[in-house]
């Protein structure tokens, strides 16, 4: 509704605006000249004058007594002159040489002029062609005209006043639709700015620390951000509840296993060694969950990326690894520290497990801090990228005690990206073996 009132009061102000101008400008003025000027325009190219050649004499309506008098002044036979009234000359102009108003009239050929001298006091001028007043018939101003005289050819020269591209009325139509997008745009840039605020608050709400939603503008806005917000609330509730699910089951595992461990050691060998193994790996994988559970809820920090970089690849070779950190941009990201020490760790992981190593970079990419690790080793089939990033996918379908895992590593580094409005993805690195790019916005 809010919209559609909009567009109506828009348009109604734009008419109302257009019309309101159109109706408020004064009357074009009329062209204005004089029977000296056409003679002088006819002569020689004079500015404001068109000059043509016709086969014919103009069309028109004609003034035989403005026509009789140019005859006499160019020393040529009346026939031999045409004088028509131009095309923009109005019927009210028209009128006034029919003796409507004060000003020359037209009756039976015979020109009669008032000349002002005062106010409310006009003085006639003779009509007559050999008295002084030619001079002032010559040259009294007229309403406009064409004045077309025969040469010897046969052909017609004409002069008439230039017509402009566009008209005095169509100028004032422009001119009152300039003023009016004029007045229109401040008022729309406010609408739509404020039309489009709940939308910004919208999408704002919507972030992984968005504001809480407001629900005002329109009807249908205010229904979809309170649906939205029960949405998002929903969602958090769910993600917490799996969270607790998830602590609380591998919490309670815990306790078996302990009890589970003390029996075995009265096992013999080797299968006290093997089931050893096993428990262990089992007590490995419910750490992993448990872990993976408390993540979502950990406070965000301001990290040094490099530094922290550093220190986990120093940590990592201390234990015989071959990786190395590449020189490269300082950056800094909002995020868990321990969080994004285990996604870090998770990947640096990989590298050492399936290639022995590999080298780190990070650098700054527009808005992100691209962090890069690559490695040598076999690389992962495109077809099983999406896979491996699902929680509980891993790579070794056998799943032997020997690869060990529970296939968290990965699908917990997409989680952390996902979780800080970032992305994680798995290339082929360049000569061979497995490109991980974790991007997150820099703080």
């Amino acid at each position: 509704m809010l919209i559609g009132g909009f567009g109506v009061a828009v348009a109604m102000l734009s008419v109302a605006t257009t019309a309101t101008i159109v109706i408020l400008s004064p009357s074009p003025p009329a062209v204005r000249m004089s029977a000296a000027d056409a003679i002088t325009a006819l002569r020689d190219p004079v500015p404001g004058f068109d000059r043509s050649v016709m086969a014919g004499p103009p069309t028109g309506m004609r003034i035989p007594s403005l026509e009789a008098l140019i005859a006499s002044e160019l020393h040529s036979v009346p026939a031999s002159v045409r004088v028509t009234w131009s095309e923009d000359v109005d019927a009210s102009a028209a009128d006034t040489f029919k003796g409507k108003h004060p000003g020359p009239a037209l009756f039976a050929g015979e020109a009669i002029v008032f000349e002002q001298r005062g106010p409310n006091l006009f003085e006639k001028v003779s009509s007559d062609t050999g008295s002084g007043s030619k001079k002032r018939l010559i040259e009294l101003a007229r309403p406009a005209f064409a004045l077309s005289v025969r040469q010897d050819d046969g052909q017609w020269l004409t002069a008439a006043p230039q017509r402009p591209l566009l008209g005095v009325w169509q100028r004032n139509i422009l001119i009152s639709l300039g003023l009016t997008l004029l007045m229109l745009l401040p008022l729309a840039w406010i609408f739509a700015r404020r039309l489009t605020r709940p939308f910004r608050v919208l999408a704002g709400a919507l972030g992984e620390r968005g504001q809480a939603l407001r629900q005002e503008g329109p009807r249908e806005l205010r229904e979809a951000a309170a649906a939205i917000d029960a949405m998002r609330n929903r969602l958090a509730s769910e993600a917490g509840e799996r969270a607790r699910m998830l602590t609380a089951i591998a919490h309670d595992l815990r306790t078996p296993l302990t009890g589970l461990r003390l029996r075995i050691e009265a096992a013999p060998e080797p299968q006290r060694s093997r089931m050893v193994a096993d428990v262990e790996r089992m007590q490995a994988m419910i750490g992993e969950v448990l872990t993976f559970a408390r993540d979502a809820a950990m406070p965000t920090d301001l990290i040094d990326v490099r530094a922290l970089m550093a220190e986990i690849v120093h940590e990592m070779r201390g234990h015989g690894s071959a990786l190395f950190l590449l020189d490269g941009d300082d950056a800094q990201v909002l995020a868990p520290a321990p969080a994004f020490h285990r996604a870090i760790e998770n990947l640096l992981q990989n590298a050492v497990e399936y290639a022995g190593g590999g080298t780190v970079s990070v650098e700054r990419v527009a808005t992100s801090v691209r962090i890069s690790i690559s490695d040598s080793g076999p690389g992962i089939p495109a077809a099983d990228r999406e896979r491996l990033l699902r929680p509980f996918e891993r790579g070794e379908a056998s799943r032997n005690r020997n690869t060990g895992g529970a296939g968290l590593g990965l699908s917990i580094v997409r989680d952390f990206a996902a979780r800080h409005q970032g992305q994680f993805t798995l290339n082929d690195a360049p000569g061979g073996g497995t490109l991980a790019v974790l991007d997150l916005p820099t703080a």
